[in-house]
């Protein structure tokens, strides 16, 4: 072997051990899946289940309304991330193109809400909500958001600083006006920030207990997440049919990802060079 080989075979080599390390939980919950109550509790453990129980997986949909909790967080996911994109967009655009009086100041403050964490304002926010009836609804966990996020509308101002004005004043000597500078012009010269955002609130709406345990308090109206929470004091569930769950939320997430892998890594490498 060379030694032009040799310094890419090693590097290469190290980088795949560690990939395959990093494999071995999401391994260890597919063979859990498929291992029947005998095997899961088998000592020495079992690594390959054989026969493999893929009754777990039709038991968990059956005896559970986990299908429900999946349809509800496709919904979630969904009616968070279509407002988020507009508004955050619009707001971000604000700040971008338009000198206003305190523009730097107001943008300050919107920056610092990040730094407010979510459980000081559940309290308040449930009180409201149940006064408005909206509990059990996805009102909650959409409606707040309806009107921009602070970390989206930081992250799409920036990438849109970083388009030349010589763009926008092409725009308007054809005419432009400001709405179709954005959606025409704008929007899309954005749409590797506006990617990478929309899979960080699909992937927040999917993941996320916290609100959607407060705010969704009937297993008709839960999301996954806060549905595999309830497995846990669940005696009816084996663990078996606990794994078969997990992995049927994962699997998703990680189609998803290895189909946008390209326009996701592609746009997180430009918004961070911006």
């Amino acid at each position: 072997m060379s030694r032009h080989a040799q310094r890419v075979f090693w590097p290469r080599l190290i980088v795949f051990l560690f990939a395959l390390v990093m494999l071995i939980p999401f391994l260890w919950l597919i063979t859990s899946a498929l291992k029947d109550k005998g095997q899961f509790f088998a000592n020495p453990p079992v690594l390959i289940p054989i026969p493999a129980a893929w009754s777990n997986f039709s038991d968990v949909f059956a005896r559970t309304s986990f299908l429900v909790s999946i349809g509800n967080t496709v919904l979630y996911a969904v009616g968070l991330t279509l407002p988020v994109l507009l508004t955050s967009s619009i707001v971000a655009f604000g700040f971008s193109r338009f000198a206003f009086p305190g523009r730097d100041f107001v943008f300050s403050v919107l920056l610092a809400t990040m730094m407010i964490p979510n459980q000081i304002m559940t309290v308040p926010l449930f009180v409201l909500f149940r006064d408005l009836h909206w509990l059990n609804t996805m009102l909650p966990l959409v409606v707040p958001s309806a009107f921009g996020v602070a970390y989206h509308i930081f992250l799409i101002r920036q990438f849109m600083n970083s388009i030349p004005r010589e763009v926008d004043e092409a725009a308007m000597i054809d005419g432009c006006g400001p709405l179709s500078l954005l959606f025409r012009i704008i929007l899309p010269l954005c749409k590797p920030v506006l990617v990478v955002s929309a899979i960080f609130n699909s992937l927040f709406a999917w993941k996320d207990v916290w609100f959607s345990g407060i705010f969704l308090q009937t297993a008709e109206t839960q999301t996954v997440a806060v549905r595999l929470l309830a497995f846990i004091g669940d005696r009816d569930i084996e663990y078996g049919q606990m794994m078969a769950a997990s992995a049927a939320v994962l699997l998703p997430i990680v189609i998803v990802y290895f189909l946008l892998q390209r326009s996701f890594d592609g746009g997180l490498q430009i918004v961070e060079n911006k």
